[in-house]
């Protein structure tokens, strides 16, 4: 019988690169006064995780991924990447320069990507993609750490914004001119806390 990974708590947010998916998978739940959820406490977790990201890895890559369990030793360095790539983040919406021990563990995991194409023959040719590591989750690995490096390339790094709403931590690539929060809720949220800020300083309160 299969072994059916334990689902993740459900992210707040979806639909973002997959460098910004791994980051979110750690938020507050409930705003200002709510509490920090880490989605990714398990290997279960994470190849829950993987699977509901399938879209955005290789088109190789899925399949072979749940051939393979995610070991302990998988686990410890994905969450190595996501607290590189939130200290990444958050230096780059603050306009500073990112950490260059959090640049080294995302640059280092990268190279786990690396590939090449084979032809074999047949009518057509097949194509196929072999990668230099044997291990499906280090390439996994190595694919959110390149998109990482692909989001904060000059065409895309001024678009990498973090919420701006009471007790949000998640970042998100402002797709359209008028968005500033990262989600609707998180939108409404900073409505309600501004409205009660100016009734709070209005003239003659208390």
């Amino acid at each position: 019988m299969t072994r059916q990974p334990h689902p993740s708590p459900t992210a707040p947010l979806s639909g973002e690169p997959l460098a910004l998916e791994l980051a979110n998978t750690t938020y507050i739940d409930g705003g200002l006064r709510g509490h920090r959820v880490d989605a990714l406490t398990t290997t279960d977790q994470l190849t829950a995780w993987a699977s509901e990201h399938a879209g955005q890895f290789s088109d190789e890559l899925p399949a072979v991924l749940v051939e393979r369990a995610c070991t302990p030793r998988t686990h410890e360095q994905f969450l190595s990447l996501r607290e590189a790539l939130r200290s990444c983040l958050q230096s780059v919406v603050e306009h500073a320069v990112p950490n260059g021990e959090s640049l080294a563990v995302i640059n280092g995991f990268s190279r786990y990507s690396a590939s090449r194409l084979e032809i074999s023959p047949g009518n057509p040719v097949v194509v196929t993609r072999r990668w230099q590591v044997d291990d499906p989750w280090l390439i996994a690995l190595g694919e959110v750490a390149s998109d990482a490096c692909r989001l904060l390339m000059p065409d895309l790094i001024g678009q990498v914004r973090a919420c701006p709403a009471p007790g949000c931590i998640l970042f998100f690539v402002k797709s359209h001119p008028r968005r500033e929060w990262c989600s609707p809720v998180c939108g409404n949220r900073a409505r309600v806390a501004r409205h009660a800020r100016a009734g709070r300083t209005a003239p003659g309160t208390a």
